[in-house]
């Protein structure tokens, strides 16, 4: 026998042989060991704990929008990209963060109408004026959020649908905004100036 020979058998490690330390189920036990009844014995006892366990995460989660508390946010808001995203958003000043006193006055105009329709045809024309301005800068915003958060974290790290999600955030004042906002306006997280 060949030194080449022996390159090509397979090394033999001794020792114990390894094992999983108890012999493999029968299929019977197997199956019964993942039956379950479908629907559990006391039902209603169920549904209290469900319901229970639901209200306790909602809690922890609305707690969590208030703190800025990560790891117990909702989905949709969980992630250092998210959290930038927002906090350049809130160190903005939008004028679309005024839409629901702009919303008011529209209220407001149908009472003005019917006393006095020419003043509120240019009140009215006035308020369409002022509301595509509002989207315009609220486009503007999230254009500017976009490009920088590509910048900083990379195309590839920027969850889809964010502009909408910051989109929509421009238009609720800022007391009313869920998470709340962590940094005061003009506080510009890293690597947005």
């Amino acid at each position: 026998m060949s030194k080449d020979d022996d390159m090509d058998r397979p090394e033999v490690i001794s020792g114990a042989a390894r094992g999983k330390g108890r012999p493999t189920p029968t299929r019977r036990e197997a199956e019964a060991a993942r039956m379950r009844p479908l629907v559990p014995k006391d039902r209603k006892a169920a549904k209290r704990a469900a319901k229970a366990k639901r209200d306790a995460e909602f809690q922890r989660e609305q707690i969590a929008m208030k703190t800025g508390d990560e790891a117990n946010l909702p989905y949709a808001h969980r992630g250092p990209v998210r959290r930038w995203a927002r906090d350049y958003i809130d160190a903005r000043i939008t004028l679309a963060s005024y839409f629901f006193f702009l919303a008011f006055a529209v209220l407001l105009l149908v009472f003005v109408q019917a006393v006095a329709p020419e003043i509120a045809l240019i009140l009215m024309l006035t308020t369409y004026g002022i509301m595509i301005i509002m989207i315009v800068d609220s486009l503007l915003a999230v254009r500017q959020m976009k490009k920088k958060l590509d910048e900083r974290f990379g195309p590839d790290r920027v969850p889809r649908g964010i502009r909408w999600q910051m989109f929509g955030r421009t238009f609720y004042p800022r007391r009313w905004r869920r998470p709340l906002p962590l940094v005061s306006r003009g506080e510009w997280p890293a690597g947005a100036k």
